[in-house]
């Protein structure tokens, strides 16, 4: 099911199995995670994959971009 366009995306609740957790999934959503552009695509991720894997791909963030995933993330986590 695809929410509606303005609808919160709720969070994964899938538990990350060794498949997720191999170094070219945490890759790929590293890439994932460096071309988000705004706080609405952080929230299609947030929904997509589960929460383990992005925490481990949020470990390889840097400069601007690790400033703009926490900022919407406190975003997303006041809605």
């Amino acid at each position: 099911m695809i929410p509606a366009e303005n609808a919160r995306l709720p969070i994964c609740e899938l538990e990350a199995t060794t498949e997720w957790l191999t170094s070219e999934t945490i890759q790929y959503v590293v890439e994932c995670i460096n071309d988000c552009e705004n706080v609405q695509m952080l929230a299609h991720l947030r929904y997509m994959f589960p929460r383990t894997v992005l925490t481990e791909a949020s470990r390889y963030i840097k400069g601007q971009q690790r400033q703009n995933l926490r900022l919407w993330l406190t975003q997303l986590n006041n809605q």
